[in-house]
């Protein structure tokens, strides 16, 4: 006879509440759930994926070439990759490439190992400027020399022309980039031209070069480059021609080294205009011998006065309000003894006149005054010529 089972009563109430609690909890979870939901999503739009449009799809050929005059070098570079096409059989990674080679002096032939590239012309406005330009289109490239010259800009450091390298150095400041400065050295120009010193027994050195040259313009680098590569002529009067358009053009730098290797031709065959800008472009950097030389010169009355207070500022002296020649020489070449006098053989009383003469010089040589002097031969100024005779009045 089997036992029957016994179960307090207890229990079977405990088992139900468990159960009740367990079904209650889930339909609570569940309806704050929904609560939440319904009030995060409540009037909340659904959010969609877009992707804003290129809006230089939509622009026509000059549009895009005055947009792409505007570019940066590396913004113009990312549109390399860009193959669709845009109107007159031209795409946009062709006007990128035109832009690159005419804004940015990218240098396109030495990317593509030198070849002759076919180029077509397109006139355009320029976006900053509104100038109205030419520019060359290289069409109908493929994709494998774009493919080279993509990989040239991630190989080369400095992918520019001799033109985009020289305004690299000008705009850099010191010291330069050794990498930027090398790469310049290897420009044909400045190959030519340190050639130019060297060959003329004037040995600069590479960063000085490079240092007067970025202190002038392009065409006078490019003018002088192209000169000497095609005569061979390295004389020292094509390096005093070179020293003298680059202080022309505002290097200080160029104008001292022309002081420091070709005084005597400074001195004596720059005509009064040239001495007088070479003056204000160095200033106090001015050679002290050339300044003194000039005070006792037959020059104009406006370079006496302009080398008086140069060697007044350099000798850290305020210069007289009313500057005297013969007071400024006395002060600065110390005249210690009387001016050779030489006498004409055929008149014992005439003078001829030797560089560095002047009308007082020769009077107080010969114990007369500047007046009697003047009168005795009949002179309406000052000025005198070397080999000038003038007769000495008793």
């Amino acid at each position: 006879m089997t036992k029957p089972t016994y179960q307090d009563p207890w229990v079977k109430k405990a088992k139900w509440l468990t159960g009740a609690l367990i079904i209650s909890g889930t339909l609570n979870v569940g309806l704050l759930s929904t609560f939440i939901y319904s009030a995060f999503t409540k009037d909340t739009p659904t959010a969609t994926l877009t992707t804003s449009p290129d809006p230089l799809k939509s622009m026509g050929l000059q549009e895009l070439l005055t947009e792409y005059s505007a570019f940066s070098f590396d913004d113009l570079l990312s549109r390399l990759s860009n193959p669709e096409h845009v109107e007159s059989g031209y795409t946009h990674r062709d006007l990128a490439l035109a832009c690159l080679t005419s804004f940015h002096h990218f240098n396109l032939e030495r990317a593509l190992g030198g070849d002759n590239l076919p180029k077509r012309q397109i006139r355009f406005t320029h976006k900053a400027t509104g100038e109205d330009l030419l520019l060359h289109i290289f069409a109908n490239l493929t994709n494998d020399q774009y493919l080279a010259i993509l990989n040239y800009v991630k190989t080369e450091r400095w992918p520019l022309t001799s033109e985009g390298l020289f305004y690299e150095v000008k705009k850099s400041q010191l010291p330069h980039d050794p990498t930027l400065l090398e790469a310049f050295y290897q420009t044909p120009e400045c190959h030519y031209i340190h050639l130019l010193f060297s060959k003329t027994g004037v040995p600069l050195k590479k960063e000085h070069i490079a240092s007067l040259l970025s202190q002038g313009t392009w065409s006078i680098l490019q003018e002088a480059g192209n000169y000497l590569r095609e005569t061979g002529t390295f004389s020292a009067q094509e390096r005093r021609r070179l020293l003298l358009d680059l202080s022309c053009a505002g290097s200080w730098l160029a104008g001292k080294v022309l002081l420091e290797t070709d005084l005597d031709y400074c001195i004596k065959q720059l005509n009064n205009d040239q001495v007088l800008s070479l003056c204000n472009l160095l200033g106090d950097r001015a050679s002290t011998l050339f300044l003194k030389e000039l005070i006792r010169s037959p020059r104009s009355e406006p370079i006496w006065q302009k080398a008086a207070k140069l060697l007044y500022a350099q000798a850290a002296e305020e210069a007289p309000s009313h500057l005297d020649l013969h007071q400024v020489q006395q002060r600065f070449i110390h005249l210690k003894s009387k001016p050779r006098v030489v006498f004409s053989k055929k008149d014992p009383k005439t003078y001829t006149v030797v560089p560095g003469d002047s009308l007082w010089k020769i009077a107080r040589a010969h114990n007369i005054t500047v007046k009697a002097l003047r009168q005795a031969n009949s002179l309406e100024s000052d000025r005198l010529r070397i080999g000038q005779v003038l007769n000495i009045p008793n």
